[in-house]
């Protein structure tokens, strides 16, 4: 059973990081489980459409025989950093422009476990 209270609580933690914006966790399946996203959109199109975009990474790594670490995502006004939150869930984070994907992946994978105990 998810702990969303717990789940909230850890994805508060995450967004105290230095360039995160917004954290929010999306099920495999695309479903919106915890977390904030930006104001104005949909949160079920938001959330199934970044379990997509992982989908079709991971087939294109496995193509190439290699594994996906990470997706990142960059507009004109932010950065998109998704990895997996274990293995039920993706940490999707929207980052300020400036932020390096790179460094805020290595500082809030010490979440995973944590995140991964409450799902």
């Amino acid at each position: 059973m998810v702990d969303t209270t717990a789940l909230e609580s850890l994805l508060r933690e995450v967004e105290q990081n230095e360039g995160v914006q917004e954290a929010m966790l999306v099920s495999l399946a695309g479903t919106y489980l915890a977390g904030s996203f930006p104001r104005g959109v949909h949160v079920d199109t938001f959330g199934s459409m970044f379990a997509v975009l992982v989908g079709s990474a991971e087939t294109v790594t496995a193509e190439a025989k290699d594994s996906l670490e990470s997706v990142v995502i960059h507009s004109k006004a932010n950065k998109y950093l998704i990895i997996h939150a274990g293995r039920k869930a993706l940490l999707v984070m929207r980052l300020r422009p400036s932020a390096d994907p790179l460094k805020t992946k290595m500082v809030v994978e010490k979440y995973i476990p944590r995140i991964e105990e409450h799902l």
